[in-house]
């Protein structure tokens, strides 16, 4: 955070955090101020040959943060800040997709709530929703986990499978499955919940545990979304599969068939992980959200009985152990957003700081690549710590993250 900076070259505006001799016996009366007049510019060219600015306390002033940050390079004492990668492409894919996800929500709704005899258009309009979609998730595995941060977070039918999508096409990309599968994959969590516009809403929005009758009316939703997609023309038979046996478990104790190990594949159980990661970490009518963490905890534990194990793991690596949006301490009480991350440098994720260790909030912002930091041996001050629940700190990720990347 401190900048070695030579004293001929400081400016008003500018926080100098130390000096190159001790406070005492200067006429500062404070250790570490922002320079404001012309007097503590000529006090400190006169006593000091250089001085460490901490360009988060200094002036938001373009041209000085500029300044600042040219000066890194030849810096004895900093930690070493780096652009936000692929940000203006990232800003770009997901502002296009942002438009698209909404239409197709609108069209996923109305074709699972529509009592039409003939549906084939609602289904037509609403496949090549999905499609357009696909390609841009596709390109590239984190854009899927952008789209999950960023999106509104309720559990709405259109909604849910929204989620699941971006999720299950971004992990099939993760998983290296071709172009046809990625397609089959998200189509078919696209539709794979249409079926539950069939359960009355006093049961879907029910807070408290079903009854077993309950249950049962719940149970039949695959089914019902499987009849209806049934006589569309042109439509792969995995996805019927994905939509039918999304709730199938390996132990045979899913609904509506007990299908068993071999007999659920791959990609239904792909959907089915993504799924349920989503119903997880979204607030319920009957429990608040768990955090990524938590959600993985509880699936790695089912994956003995309901998941295959080796997709459960392959799921936990491309989300990672600290999900892009986690919000995290560091261990200098710094409050900070992950928003990159290398599948090889899991633990040394890019973070986005927003609060000091005072808890004053940084503005600008700062991403940090905590690789970086380990490298330069400063992990001890500015590794991370713990992710933290954002309601406990008040802290709104997505409304942080939306203004960084200007989509609003």
């Amino acid at each position: 955070m401190k900048i070695q900076y030579q004293v001929e070259h400081l400016e008003k505006g500018m926080y100098v955090a130390e000096l190159d001799r001790p406070w005492i016996g200067t006429p500062f009366m404070f250790q570490g101020f922002t320079i404001e007049t012309d007097e503590e510019l000529a006090q400190l060219r006169e006593l000091c040959k250089h001085v460490f600015v901490d360009d988060l306390k200094s002036s938001a002033d373009l041209e000085i943060q500029k300044k600042l940050h040219s000066a890194v390079r030849g810096s004895a004492i900093t930690v070493e800040f780096q652009e936000w990668k692929g940000l203006d492409k990232l800003r770009e894919t997901i502002g296009k997709l942002q438009t698209q996800s909404d239409e197709t929500v609108v069209r996923l709704t109305r074709y699972a709530e529509s009592d039409a005899v003939d549906t084939r258009e609602h289904y037509r309009e609403t496949r090549n929703a999905v499609t357009r979609m696909i390609d841009n998730i596709a390109a590239d595995p984190n854009t899927s986990q952008w789209m999950r941060v960023l999106s509104e977070q309720d559990a709405s039918l259109g909604r849910h499978a929204m989620n699941t999508t971006t999720l299950a096409v971004g992990f099939a990309t993760a998983l290296n499955w071709d172009a046809s599968l990625k397609a089959v994959v998200g189509e078919g969590a696209m539709l794979h919940d249409i079926g539950m516009a069939r359960i009355p809403k006093q049961i879907r929005d029910k807070p408290g545990r079903l009854s077993r009758t309950e249950f049962n009316l719940v149970k039949l939703h695959p089914g019902y979304a499987a009849r209806k997609l049934a006589n569309n023309e042109g439509l792969d038979p995995r996805v019927l599969e994905i939509v039918r046996h999304h709730h199938e478990r390996l132990d045979g104790s899913g609904y509506p068939d007990g299908l068993k190990d071999e007999t659920i594949p791959d990609y239904v159980q792909a959907v089915s992980i993504c799924d349920v990661y989503d119903s997880y970490t979204t607030d319920q009518c009957y429990r608040e959200k768990l955090t990524s963490s938590a959600a993985m905890a509880r699936i790695t534990k089912r994956s003995l009985r309901h998941f295959n194990k080796e997709l459960v793991e392959r799921f936990i690596r491309w989300i990672g152990i600290y999900p892009l949006g986690s919000l995290v301490y560091l261990r200098n009480n710094y409050l900070a957003i992950v928003v990159a991350s290398d599948e090889k440098k899991r633990l040394h994720p890019t973070v986005l700081l927003i609060r000091d260790g005072d808890d004053n909030a940084l503005m600008p912002r700062r991403t940090l690549n905590l690789s970086l930091i380990e490298s330069q041996g400063l992990s001890s001050e500015w590794g991370l710590r713990e992710i933290v629940e954002p309601k406990t700190v008040q802290v709104n990720v997505r409304q942080i993250l939306m203004q960084e990347l200007q989509l609003r």
